[in-house]
């Protein structure tokens, strides 16, 4: 390949770096058709367009919010399977409101949890300078807990 036409593309360490990923990553989402590289150097090393990064970076993204790669896939395949951009945009338009909604409600999940966690953090700190052994039976008996309604979800896994 000559120099000036890879001068724009990057090799799989690069795009590890600019994604904030590792090359394992990188080279599982190219496995997977996520991303292909544009070219491979003299030396045979794979070549990617920077926008590769962008890829990795959302796929990681919505790895990490708990997606599957079966749902990912499904987003880009939608978009690459579309007859004409008007049927891709409609499918990947659906996709797309089908994962905010997943979204939407894992934020609602983890605000639950946040004021649960706050909840047992204000609990547990009115315990300390206590004297007595922790356990199940001398905690249950204590006026911290007993006068509480509902022991925050923490708190009864650990009371």
């Amino acid at each position: 390949m000559e120099n000036n036409k890879s001068e724009n593309l990057c090799q799989i360490g690069e795009i590890a770096k600019m994604a904030g990923t590792t090359v394992r990553t990188v080279r599982y989402y190219m496995e997977e058709g996520f991303i292909e590289p544009a070219a491979r150097s003299a030396g045979g090393f794979y070549l990617f367009f920077p926008q590769a990064a962008d890829t990795v970076f959302f796929v990681q993204k919505l790895r990490d919010a708990g997606f599957a790669l079966k749902q990912i896939r499904a987003l880009y395949e939608a978009r690459k399977n579309g007859a004409t951009g008007d049927e891709a945009s409609s499918r990947v338009l659906a996709l797309l409101e089908e994962q905010k909604r997943a979204v939407e409600k894992k934020i609602a999940d983890y605000q639950k949890l946040e004021v649960e966690i706050r909840e047992a953090m204000d609990l547990v700190s009115r315990c300390q300078g206590c004297e007595r052994a922790p356990n199940r039976e001398t905690c249950r008996k204590c006026s911290v807990v007993t006068s509480r309604e509902k022991l925050p979800l923490p708190c009864q896994a650990i009371i």
